[in-house]
């Protein structure tokens, strides 16, 4: 498959509903990347990228349609495992857009075949209404600013029916996140492979996952959940769930290296841990994996902005 530069073509009619049109309207440049962190047993995950819809929180709205660079497309496929961790695929390149408070970002896809997963063989991807419906932003410099749209594929990619039943894969919009660069950090380590047996049930098939999650929480492991979506229509709440639970940010697999790496990750008080038993972790059902296992693999992180923050589980 060959990839191609994204061109964003922005068309901006600032004339807001009772303003003036002679006012001159403080603008930026901003750019938008997609980066993503890897989703378990999946070796391409294509999406093919339409426009981005801006919502003002004045009520204006601005599209940015994406074709390819020699514009024989009017949509961009991108595989989003080519970008994992601290690696990102520039979408959007410095365009003109007002400054002041986002309420919505509308990530636009094409419907059909242009989207997939390929997982022992191609599957579906399908993104209902074709359209990703994530959180606000704020611009708020007259300089550049640049944008990340995080992909947590470990939430936000659900496989339709089972493994042995592959009806295709939903992508929803739970675990997409908009990250302002300027206030990113990143997270990255090692894991010595003496933990991959060292717990409790850990998985002879691969079940060494770094799991992150906002907040401190060292003294209160028993709260912290693997992946759910309560909201989800399929959420089953047979287990109960632990009181004040607390639900991870993102979570990563382990490199071949034994490396882990986390990218765009807002600044701030976090948890990191890891576990040795996660190896089904359902992106909509609690399963009650152990987190940390061995349970002294966890330890409380302060992130600065454009830190690149090193933590080794030894």
């Amino acid at each position: 498959m060959k990839y191609f530069s994204v061109i964003a073509v922005l068309s901006l009619a600032i004339t807001g509903c009772g303003s003036d049109s002679t006012e001159q309207q403080k603008t930026a440049l901003v750019s938008f990347s997609v980066s993503d962190a890897p989703v378990d047993d999946a070796s391409e995950v294509v999406v093919a990228f339409d426009a981005l819809e801006l919502k003002h929180q004045n009520g204006e709205s601005f599209y940015l349609n994406v074709v390819d660079t020699d514009e024989t497309k009017d949509y961009q496929q991108v595989d989003l495992l080519d970008y994992r961790g601290t690696d990102a695929r520039l979408i959007l390149s410095d365009q003109r857009i007002p400054l002041g408070e986002y309420k919505e970002l509308i990530v636009h896809t094409k419907a059909g075949s242009l989207n997939w997963v390929t997982n022992n063989g191609m599957h579906d991807l399908k993104i209902p209404s074709n359209k990703l419906r994530l959180g606000g932003f704020e611009v708020t410099t007259e300089t550049v600013q640049a944008f990340t749209i995080e992909f947590d594929l470990r939430k936000s990619l659900v496989l339709r029916g089972n493994a042995g039943n592959n009806n295709g894969y939903n992508l929803k919009p739970h675990g997409v996140t908009i990250v302002d660069n300027s206030a990113a950090a990143s997270i990255k380590g090692s894991v010595d492979p003496a933990l991959f047996s060292s717990g409790e049930a850990c998985s002879e098939d691969g079940g060494n996952f770094v799991y992150l999650y906002e907040g401190h929480h060292s003294n209160g492991i028993a709260t912290l959940v693997d992946n759910i979506d309560v909201d989800d229509q399929d959420y089953n709440d047979d287990l109960e769930l632990p009181t004040n639970y607390v639900s991870p940010y993102a979570s990563t697999g382990i490199y071949p290296d034994g490396s882990y790496a986390f990218g765009f990750v807002p600044s701030g008080e976090y948890t990191i841990a890891f576990t040795c038993s996660a190896y089904i972790d359902d992106p909509i059902q609690y399963d009650q994996i152990l987190i940390a296992n061995p349970s002294e693999q966890i330890a409380d992180i302060v992130l600065s902005p454009t830190q690149e923050y090193i933590h080794n589980f030894e």
